[in-house]
């Protein structure tokens, strides 16, 4: 058991899981070992719900020959939490989208995608400002799948796949600041989703910079967060060529193709960082106007959306968060 100290002071610790980076920051009188155990915690998760693990529970409910599968908590949990969400948001967040992805060319962990595709590369508007197609023919969704928790079961067509990215990275977040809390002001980075709990001493919030999408080793934007969650979904990292075609990794469950948008990098903060995370991959795919509009609508949660011709727009009430917005970029001065 963890035993406090005499004094207040910082601990920060960093690894890698779910494939990027996780740091954490907490001004405790506890020690490091804390932080040691949201690393494990991280972990765990990872083995439950990853895609890319053939031994995790998720890819076993994924291939299982029988429509009816028996979970843990935990992924009825992040089940639950995904289901909710593509009902709140009318389909538009669909965790069924697994096969159009492996259509698109992301079926496995994307640094092992050899023809990745820079964002300047030409075809960029093709994807951003095209007309979407007429909609496929999905022969599943998520209305498709049932949970049952009294008997810890989910059922599903055989053949429907579940992948639950981002936004189980989002509900880890917040599971392990559930488990932070009261010990202290901290701060939990996981790739950007992000979430941050009270403020420093001495300070208006926790800073954080909003990486700019056309231009390596800048910023676009700075805000101060106070007790909430921030996530950004852009689709100018995750891209790659499949055919002579740029492919990303945002699927529009209306056409189950990656979606065309004019928003390149969409940031929200709300109360969750799940909540942010589903938010932003939401406005993503509606683009800039329609997402400025879906946002504006949405008590607590306020976004900022950068445009693929390099313009920053954001909602009513993130403006007294900003510290710093600037289209041309900025680098961090105390780097």
């Amino acid at each position: 058991m963890t035993q406090p100290t005499d004094t207040w002071r910082w601990n920060g610790y960093a690894f890698r899981a779910m494939n990027t980076k996780i740091q954490t920051w907490l001004f405790s009188q506890t020690d490091s070992e804390v932080l040691v155990d949201i690393q494990r915690f991280f972990h765990s998760v990872e083995k439950r719900l990853s895609r890319f693990d053939p031994d995790s529970e998720l890819s076993r409910l994924n291939r299982s020959p029988y429509p009816v599968f028996r979970a843990s908590p935990m992924l009825m949990d992040a089940l639950e939490v995904a289901l909710w969400a593509a009902h709140a948001t009318g389909g538009l967040f669909d965790p069924t989208v697994l096969n159009a992805l492996h259509q698109a060319g992301y079926s496995r962990s994307f640094e092992q995608i050899h023809t990745p595709a820079p964002l300047h590369q030409t075809g960029l508007a093709l994807q951003t400002v095209a007309v979407p197609p007429p909609p496929a023919l999905k022969p599943f969704s998520y209305r498709s799948i049932q949970l049952n928790r009294a008997r810890s079961e989910v059922s599903r067509p055989v053949g429907l796949e579940i992948d639950l990215g981002g936004m189980g990275k989002g509900w880890t977040v917040d599971r392990a600041a559930d488990r932070l809390q009261g010990l202290g002001p901290f701060l939990i980075n996981a790739g950007g989703d992000i979430y941050a709990y009270q403020t420093p001493p001495g300070k208006p919030g926790w800073s954080v910079d909003i990486v700019h999408p056309f231009k390596d080793g800048h910023f676009a934007a700075r805000l101060f967060l106070q007790h909430e969650a921030l996530a950004t979904s852009t689709i100018a990292r995750r891209r790659w060529l499949q055919n002579g075609q740029i492919m990303h990794h945002l699927i529009d469950p209306r056409t189950g193709l990656p979606a065309h948008t004019d928003a390149v990098s969409v940031s929200v903060t709300a109360p969750r960082t799940v909540l942010a995370e589903i938010y932003a991959k939401v406005v993503l795919i509606l683009g800039t106007d329609a997402g400025l509009e879906y946002l504006n609508q949405i008590p607590g949660v306020e976004g900022l959306i950068i445009t693929a011709n390099h313009q920053i727009c954001y909602t009513h009430g993130l403006e007294a968060k900003l510290d710093r917005v600037d289209p041309s970029g900025y680098r961090d001065e105390q780097a």
